[in-house]
Order: structure tokens, then sequence, then C-alpha cells
């Protein structure tokens, strides 16, 4: 077997996750490590490494033939992922803790130009992963970083069922930065609860033909 260096290794994971990320490959799909090999420009062996670990990351799964699948996005498994994800930042937000915090100061940075779904997506990634950081738990934030990379491929198909989603972000945001405690958790309430409902029309969005253009 050929050895790759830990430099190569680390430019496939940071690739092939971005790809995964970003929806580049429908869920179900097997990848085949070669035509990837030849994508990145690389050997087969840093593919493996990569999707070895990207499968840890529960990112990837085996492929019951051998080699590796993007994860199915199910309606199950959508609500699921939904449910936990909420459930992990508001438990970072502490609700218990509401009547001692009655005001939020959390230093959240400004949203981008949220244009493209790529662009949501992205900001919202990077805004719950801020707002989880208040917990003094590492574990807990690093959770919320994890379920929400999962739940990547679903958010880049949100504004097609969902209506305002950047402005359903941008008043998440404010509410960190000068709303009251207690109406930053509701809000963040209402925004799972929303794709709840709405999780039967997201899952088959999510498994519509994708655009190749990935500012899509």
């Amino acid at each position: 077997m050929m050895l790759s260096s830990p430099a190569t290794s680390s430019r496939v994971y940071a690739l092939l996750k971005d790809d995964i990320l970003r929806g580049r490959f429908a869920p179900r799909t097997t990848l085949i490590e070669r035509s990837l090999a030849d994508d990145y420009g690389t050997s087969v062996t840093p593919i493996r490494n990569a999707a070895s670990q990207l499968v840890g990351e529960r990112l990837l799964s085996l492929h019951a033939g051998g080699g590796y699948e993007i994860p199915n996005v199910g309606v199950a498994e959508l609500r699921d992922l939904y449910f936990w994800h909420g459930q992990l930042v508001r438990s970072a937000l502490n609700p218990k803790r509401i009547d001692a915090k009655p005001a939020v100061h959390l230093i959240i940075d400004p949203l981008p130009e949220l244009t493209t779904p790529i662009s949501i997506a992205t900001a919202t990634a990077r805004l719950f992963s801020a707002i989880a950081a208040v917990s003094s738990s590492s574990e807990l934030a690093c959770a919320v970083a994890s379920a929400g990379e999962r739940l990547s491929v679903a958010r880049l198909r949100e504004p097609a069922v969902l209506n305002g989603v950047a402005d359903e972000l941008r008043a998440v945001q404010a509410l960190t930065v000068r709303g009251r405690w207690s109406d930053l958790v509701r809000s963040i309430w209402a925004y799972h609860r929303r794709r709840q409902r709405r999780v039967i029309e997201i899952a088959a969005a999510v498994g519509s033909p994708h655009c190749d253009d990935l500012s899509c």
C-alpha cells in the first residue's frame, strides 16, 4: 500500500468533507475511490484514509458491497436530527439560568450576505456553533457542530421549501446580541419546530436532483 504524507491526507480529507457538506453527492451515492483520487490529484490511499475518518463522523457510511456511500436522508432520520440539534443548542444555552441572564450578550460575528443556499447553510452552521460555544462543555459544543454538519445537505435545500430562511437566521442572530435570553431560546425552539413540521418536504428536496453549480 502506498503511504501518503500527513499534508496530503489532511488536504484530501478537507476537500472530500467540503464536497460532502456542499451537497456534491446525493444521498446513497457510492463513492468511487479512483474517480475521487483523479479529482483531487492524489492516490487512492489518502481517499481511503479520509473516507474512514468521515465514517467516524457519520458523514459517510460503509457500503454493503464494499467502499463508502453518502448516508440516506430519510424523513425519520431528518426529523430525529433536527430534534437532536435543537436539544443540543438549547442545552448549551441552559434554559434553567434564564432568570439569571435576562439579556443576551453573545459576541457573534455579523452574518455575511445570504444570497445562495450555500451561504445560508454555512452561516447557519457558524451561528449555531457560536451560540453553543457559550456552554462550558466543550463536548456539547462539538456535538452541536457535528449534528450541524450532518444537517448540511438539508440546510442547502431548506430555501426551496421554506420562505424567508435568510430573514429567519438574521432574526436569531439579532437576538444573540441585543435580545432577551428567553426570547432567544424560544426563537431557536421555533426554528427547529418549523423544520420538523415540513420535514417530509425537506427530505424530498434533499433527494431531488442537485444543481452542478455549488453556488446555486
